[in-house]
């Protein structure tokens, strides 16, 4: 499972209200992850003006399997 999750949020300004959307693409490292957010590239670079693009990196945390179970040690 990866560690880091590179965070792509795409915000589309075409109608009154923006529209934002979320995409989590999983990344090995922390390395990996800053590395593709500063070289992500929209497809679209002509109509950047009416879509905005924000990159980050989170670390993923995984929750104990056994924390829900009532299991006590």
């Amino acid at each position: 499972m990866s560690e880091f999750v590179l965070i792509v949020l795409v915000t589309m300004g075409l109608t009154k209200e923006p529209t934002t959307f979320e995409i989590r693409l999983p990344k090995d490292s922390y390395k990996q992850c800053i590395e593709d957010s500063k070289s992500y590239k929209f497809p679209f670079q002509n109509i950047h003006k009416v879509i905005s693009i924000k990159t980050s990196c989170e670390r993923v945390i995984l929750k104990n399997k056994n924390s829900n179970k009532g299991t006590q040690i």
